[in-house]
């Protein structure tokens, strides 16, 4: 439904058609000589009374969408209004207006959009004061009058900056100035009057509503910070004890950024004030996200006011490593929630330097203890034999020193057994040596891709006799490593891949991948395999051996595996019998 009306160039009714009578229900002259600006209702009324003033006719017109018309009834009705002036009788400015009617479901949009604003008003966390064009107090919501004591009836009898404690008056006037003529907003810390003339610290947000450059209304937006300012007083009386403090205080806040630190937490990691404040102390300290699982949950925990205790490894801030005792007590609010965090930081590098000494400690008694054990067997066994051998083969020159060829035999089988029992003489030097040795080792660049082609030289015969293909990596790995161990943990693995081949041709593949912290490589082969469930308790033990119908002595894995020992790694295998065997040397990075 469309009808228009002539108001003059002032704004008020000179004319209505009969359809706007019936729409409205009422006769002209119960309008005539009135201001149109009485029956609407809309946010932008002060546009309107700005265009009305400026009387221009060749201004394009002025429309208001979704204005409420106010019959003198007090019926309400839902309009879109087009304001345009014209030239009237006897060359007279007025004004035509059009008046469109929302239909009813137009009307149901419109309705459910206001009480989603309604809605959102009163049940908004903070206190929210809605402001019209002239500054007057339009509304309120119920939290307002939760932390102040106000209702929307008192705020409407008061200038609210009679509300506001003097020394804030001047910065608060100025600031609406700063919304109403340049449409800025702004957000601040004042100081105000509850209705019960107690002080109340507010942060104070002021947002203007602007159409067309033109501030219409305003929203203020007033959250109650009281507790919060009375906990940075606490700070900042808790940052004079910090100061005497010789351990590291750190104070974080609900977002767990850091808001201060004391002279002791810059002495023992280097940063400042300038360096620290406004960073997550996680990634300043020990460079890790606070998005990791495990400081996800430590955040939880201490959101829940729990406090922890944790031992980090830390960067100072020249990159100087040094392990930090954290201490973190969450400091809670009235409603539970956590308002800060006090972490106290006791630096424990001598602490942890003892407790892994004594740990390189434990662990060197557990492997000489472990090699006592191996060199009473091979005392008991080993020797056992050759010496047995030469005393009876003694006893037999005591008794047959009369016999010649007795004699020459004797001394024949007597050599053999003290030959024998240098071996193993030497065997136990060796050994000595290499499990004595970790501590010394030199170490240097290897190329391994070059490394394995001499031990592939080195076994060329074996290699040819039994026709073997090996395969070494494509890719180029060095590693900064003992060459001499390295070349001995190849020789020895691609050596007994060989020797213990099964029917068909050898295939022995050498390879590597990389985790975080390590080189992996392995050594793969066809041959006969092992059976693990019976031999892996005694698969590295010195002078085992599985298969007596291949000649050795059965320290080759023992000498692999002390050999990747002393650098650092550790060995293991995957083998199935008539499958072949898969050993993994594991390396750390230099």
């Amino acid at each position: 439904m469309n009808f228009n009306i002539l108001l003059d160039a002032k704004g008020h009714f000179v004319f209505a058609s009969k359809h706007f009578e019936n729409w409205t229900g009422l006769s002209f002259n119960e309008f005539k000589g009135r201001h149109i600006k009485n029956y609407i209702r809309s946010a932008h009324l002060r546009e309107l009374e700005l265009f009305i003033e400026r009387c221009n006719t060749e201004e394009d017109s002025f429309e208001l969408h979704r204005a409420v018309f106010t019959a003198p009834d007090g019926s309400l009705k839902w309009t879109d209004i087009t304001f345009t002036f014209i030239n009237g009788a006897d060359a007279q400015l007025q004004l035509m207006v059009s008046i469109h009617v929302i239909d009813e479901r137009s009307r149901a949009e419109i309705d459910l959009t206001l009480h989603a604003h309604a809605a959102f008003f009163a049940r908004h966390p903070y206190g929210i004061i809605h402001l019209d064009r002239q500054g007057r107090v339009a509304n309120v919501n119920q939290q307002l009058h939760t932390d102040s004591g106000y209702d929307l009836f008192h705020l409407q009898q008061v200038q609210l900056l009679d509300l506001v404690i003097k020394k804030h008056r001047f910065e608060v006037l100025k600031r609406f100035t700063e919304a109403t003529k340049n449409a800025q907003s702004s957000t601040f810390d004042i100081q105000v009057l509850t209705a019960r003339k107690q002080p109340l610290h507010i942060n104070l947000t002021i947002v203007p509503v602007v159409h067309k450059g033109i501030t219409l209304e305003l929203y203020l937006e007033i959250k109650n910070i009281t507790q919060h300012i009375a906990l940075q007083q606490d700070l900042k009386k808790l940052s004079l004890v910090a100061d005497k403090a010789t351990n590291g205080v750190a104070v974080l806040d609900r977002q767990f950024k850091i808001e201060l630190i004391n002279d002791g937490f810059t002495h023992m990691s280097g940063y400042t004030q300038a360096d620290a404040i406004g960073k997550s102390l996680l990634s300043l300290l020990s460079m890790e996200s606070d998005d990791s699982p495990e400081a996800q949950q430590l955040q939880q925990d201490l959101c829940k006011g729990t406090a922890q205790e944790q031992e980090i490894m830390c960067y100072k801030k020249d990159g100087t490593i040094y392990w930090n005792l954290v201490k973190q007590t969450p400091v809670m609010n009235e409603q539970g929630e956590m308002e800060m965090c006090i972490t106290v930081h006791t630096d424990i590098t001598e602490k942890k330097k003892t407790e892994m000494e004594l740990r390189l400690l434990a662990d060197d008694l557990y492997r000489q203890n472990k090699e006592l054990h191996q060199f009473a067997y091979i005392v008991s066994h080993n020797l056992r034999s050759p010496v047995a051998n030469i005393v009876g083969l003694a006893n037999l020159l005591e008794l047959f020193k009369d016999d010649a060829d007795t004699q020459n035999q004797t001394l024949q089988e007597l050599t053999k057994s003290v030959n024998n029992l240098d071996t193993v003489i030497k065997d136990l030097s060796y050994i000595l040596t290499v499990n004595n040795a970790s501590k010394e080792l030199l170490k240097e660049p290897v190329i391994i891709q070059d490394l394995l082609q001499q031990v592939l030289v080195d076994l060329q015969p074996q290699i040819l006799m039994t026709d073997a293909e090996i395969t070494i990596p494509s890719k180029p790995l060095v590693m900064r490593t003992n060459r001499a161990y390295i070349y001995s943990i190849f020789f020895n693995l691609i050596s007994n891949a060989i020797k213990y081949k099964s029917h068909i041709k050898p295939y022995i593949k050498i390879d590597f991948y990389m985790t975080e912290a390590h080189h992996v490589i392995y050594v793969a082969d066809n041959g006969k395999g092992i059976d693990l469930e019976k031999h892996s308790h005694d698969l590295f033990k010195p002078y085992k051996r599985f298969d007596f119908k291949v000649e050795g002595k059965g320290l080759g894995l023992f000498l692999v595996k002390s050999h990747v020992e002393a650098l650092g790694g550790s060995l293991t295998v995957k083998s199935e019998l008539s499958k072949g065997s898969t050993f993994y040397i594991k390396l750390p990075f230099a």
